[in-house]
């Protein structure tokens, strides 16, 4: 079989999940250095993958746009005739739900590979491809790198690469300054759903033990709609927190600067382990074999084996079972591991 010339990555969201897929891309650039290699990626997470770090071109869908307002459809088209226009001979849907699987299958690519079920998240997908193939690894990352395996022989590069621009990194310093925060624990009490998100009051309780314990400040991530866990966290503690709200490439330098990530199965934590920033884990419903933090620096959380990706607005017992006790002894814990440099190029 010929070495492919131009190769399309689909992985659209989300933080987390990019981050995941950005060895699999390196692991490409390695094996086909000749390649021409091209992302396609939601246009809010455009910033993750635009400075084309192991990929030549990036091309940003707005399919959560078009859901909401059926009248860009024509932009949505012109969104897949610049993909055909890239001329893909190979695609490869790293995601596995319908939708990516649907930008695959627009861009032209004659070759287009997907998972084979169980791997993949929506059964739909697989019709779409024109080859399907099953992981033998446990890992989401090493997951998509056997999918990227499925067209030859891969050099495995187990790299994030996600340089942070010189003067964000500088105007998270100054921000970090004009609030006075010297060694600080970034605290992600938010997620995706709010089974996955152990209590804000918790949160409030372990920033105590650890200003008092270990001299760190409290940095609170914002997320969007994410008023009221600010509003639970001063109500439970009487440490004055402060309230991070940034984009991704300003969140990305809050992290690489603080000593410590807290939070739950969610994006901020998986970039913060990306970024060789130490981190604490913090998982119930969701399984860390195949989820949890890709990193030396971290302790993952968890007290029962009974996995489920069902979204619920309610806190799942087995996040309501960790105590803050047990996640203050697994921060000290982490603190003193050595530090080993950053996995990002």
């Amino acid at each position: 079989m010929s070495m492919p010339g131009r190769i399309l990555i689909v992985k659209l969201s989300s933080l987390g999940d990019i981050v995941h897929a950005l060895p699999a891309a390196c692991s490409l650039r390695a094996t086909y250095p000749q390649a021409k290699i091209a992302w396609a990626v939601e246009r809010r997470w455009l910033p993750l993958v635009a400075s084309r770090a192991a990929w030549d071109e990036v091309f940003p869908v707005d399919t959560l746009r078009l859901r909401g307002d059926p009248r860009t459809w024509p932009d949505f088209l012109g969104e897949m005739r610049a993909l055909r226009a890239f001329a893909p001979e190979v695609a490869l849907d790293l995601q596995g739900t319908f939708k990516s699987a649907l930008v695959a299958r627009c861009s032209g690519a004659p070759r287009r590979l997907g998972f084979a079920a169980p791997a993949l998240r929506e059964p739909g997908a697989g019709f779409l491809y024109t080859q399907r193939v099953a992981p033998q690894s446990v890992h989401i990352v090493d997951q998509m790198m056997d999918l990227a395996a499925g067209l030859g022989p891969l050099q495995r590069v187990r790299q994030f690469p996600f340089p942070i621009p010189d003067d964000v990194a500088a105007g998270v310093q100054r921000w970090l300054e004009d609030n006075r925060v010297g060694p600080f624990v970034f605290l992600s009490p938010g997620g995706g759903w709010a089974s996955k998100r152990w209590p804000t009051e918790r949160y409030a309780s372990l920033a105590e033990v650890l200003l008092r314990d270990h001299g760190l400040a409290s940095v609170l991530n914002r997320g969007p709609g994410e008023q009221a866990m600010d509003d639970a966290f001063r109500r439970a503690s009487a440490i004055r927190a402060r309230i991070f709200s940034g984009d991704t490439l300003h969140l990305a330098a809050m992290l690489r600067q603080a000593r410590l990530v807290v939070g739950g199965d969610t994006g901020p934590l998986h970039l913060a382990a990306a970024l060789g920033t130490p981190v604490v884990a913090l998982f119930g419903p969701t399984d860390p074999r195949r989820n949890g933090p890709y990193s030396s620096l971290a302790i993952v959380l968890r007290k029962e084996d009974r996995v489920s990706y069902a979204r619920s607005r309610r806190y799942s017992p087995a996040m309501l079972a960790l105590t803050v006790e047990e996640v203050a002894a697994a921060c000290a814990e982490v603190l003193r591991l050595p530090a080993l440099g950053t996995t990002s190029a």
